[in-house]
């Protein structure tokens, strides 16, 4: 695969540009597989989901401090 010069400013490494490339070979493989209809719908889901958590009342922060994941600057 070839990389187009300011997508290094982007991205963090090689290793993360050639893993979007790879990602976006792959949907329009399946883009291409599917009829229409099919992703509409799955344009609908994901946009509900969106909707939805944006309505959620916790933070990011707070919600990843109760499940125990949140990371901070001194453990890090």
């Amino acid at each position: 695969m070839t990389m187009q010069k300011g997508w290094t400013l982007k991205y963090h490494s090689k290793r993360d540009i050639e893993e979007r490339l790879a990602f976006i070979k792959i949907y329009v493989e399946k883009l291409k597989e599917n009829p229409d209809e099919i992703f509409r719908q799955q344009v609908r889901l994901v946009n509900s989901f969106l909707k939805a958590a944006k309505n959620y009342p916790l933070t990011k922060e707070a919600y990843l401090k109760i499940k125990g994941e949140l990371r901070t600057k001194e453990r890090s």
